[in-house]
């Protein structure tokens, strides 16, 4: 697996629950370009819209090499679908219905047949003190470990 892609505000800003696999439907010369690493999913939001699952304002730029006679009109910022299973639609519709819950993009990658996928996380949006009791365990946790280290040796 080759990470492209990782969404890291995500993982600091939202508290993921769980997590899910997707395929994007892409052309020809945006798989190009995110295979070359170009690729943001920072600012990007997953919906649900007709039972379909689509990835807004994910920016993937224009092939360095193909012209922009060959795809007119093209826009880097469009929205492309996401394909998952029906059984899996269902849970992330169901846990939508719960309040302050969003999909997530988190990281892009290409699995072990070279295919591009997205890894989607339904999460909750964490409160300021939220954030700061995260902080604060994460240093708990590294200063007993320094400790820990000192006295070994």
């Amino acid at each position: 697996m080759k990470l492209i892609s990782k969404n890291r505000r995500a993982y600091s800003d939202y508290q993921i629950d769980k997590e899910y696999e997707v395929w994007i439907i892409l052309k020809w010369h945006e798989v190009k370009s995110i295979k070359a690493s170009h690729v943001n999913i920072k600012d990007s939001i997953v919906r649900l819209d007709n039972k379909e699952l689509w990835i807004h304002n994910m920016d993937v730029p224009l092939y360095e090499k193909t012209s922009h006679a060959l795809v007119p009109g093209y826009l880097p910022k469009g929205k492309r679908k996401l394909l998952i299973t029906k059984k899996e639609l269902t849970k992330i519709s169901a846990a939508l219905d719960k309040s302050g819950t969003t999909i997530i993009p988190l990281e892009i990658f290409i699995n072990k047949r070279s295919l591009i996928k997205l890894k989607i996380g339904l999460a909750k949006l964490m409160r300021k003190v939220e954030k700061k009791q995260v902080l604060k365990e994460k240093d708990m946790k590294r200063q007993m470990d320094r400790e820990i280290k000192t006295i070994r040796n």
